[in-house]
């Protein structure tokens, strides 16, 4: 079941947004459980030592306690929660990512509908990638790793290394073609940026000529070949604004 609360001192947009996202979860017969609130102080009361929601849609202009503040707090009690700003404006964008938003929805009701479903395609399709489980052979027997967990991948010397987020990195080894494992990960959000490597792009933290800084400081070369491809990979996980 999702769990979404959204939050919004205008009761017109909440209702429109719970409306939309009804909406959105029926037609894909997703289950729900959306709660509203008027104020960040509301969301925040109810959710002082626990938050028990995948997603939140906050509006940035409220009175008192803003998006942003609201924001901040819940970063608090969470990292892996997806926030969503909805506003009337787009001058918080920088505030916005450092507080990790995934997406900026602009309250036009021409829009606001595509935006929302668009938003949420993006948010179900990486949760599904976060949940999914593999099985790998490696050099010392079998092994069932989080999909999410593994950081990137490398071809070397006829193997491919799995670098694994296991307090801290750990390696994993398999005799494999990359090319193999490729096709086995790209349903997981993995992209191909070079002959020897595969990354996953959750992590990227950056990209740049001709190279991608995952979060932990890692940095992979990106071919020329693969450069555009993940350029714009990159920028649709970043969200459009």
């Amino acid at each position: 079941m999702f769990r979404i609360a959204v939050c919004d001192d205008e009761e017109y947009f909440r209702n429109r947004e719970k409306k939309l996202i009804e909406q959105y979860m029926g037609k894909r017969k997703y289950d729900c459980r959306i709660d509203l609130y008027a104020s960040g102080e509301k969301l925040l009361e109810r959710t002082d030592t626990d938050m028990p929601y995948d997603v939140i849609f906050l509006d940035i202009s409220m009175e008192e306690m803003d998006g942003i503040q609201t924001a901040e707090r819940i970063r608090k009690l969470s990292k892996n929660i997806y926030i969503v700003f909805v506003t009337a404006y787009i001058t918080y964008a920088l505030d916005g990512y450092k507080v990790g938003a995934v997406r900026y929805l602009l309250k036009e009701e021409a829009s606001l509908e595509n935006a929302l479903g668009e938003c949420l395609d993006t948010i179900t399709e990486q949760m599904k990638e976060e949940e999914a489980v593999c099985e790998f052979e490696f050099q010392n027997g079998k092994k069932r790793i989080p999909a999410d967990t593994v950081l990137y991948v490398e071809s070397r010397l006829h193997r491919v290394i799995y670098f694994v987020m296991e307090n801290g990195i750990k390696e994993y080894a398999r005799y494999d073609r990359l090319d193999e494992v490729e096709k086995e990960l790209q349903q997981y959000g993995f992209s191909r940026v070079h002959q020897s490597f595969l990354v996953n792009m959750k992590y990227a933290k950056d990209v740049e000529r001709y190279r991608v800084t995952l979060e932990n400081g890692t940095e992979v070369s990106i071919s020329k070949k693969y450069y555009k491809a993940v350029e714009k990979e990159y920028i649709r996980r970043q969200g459009e604004i």
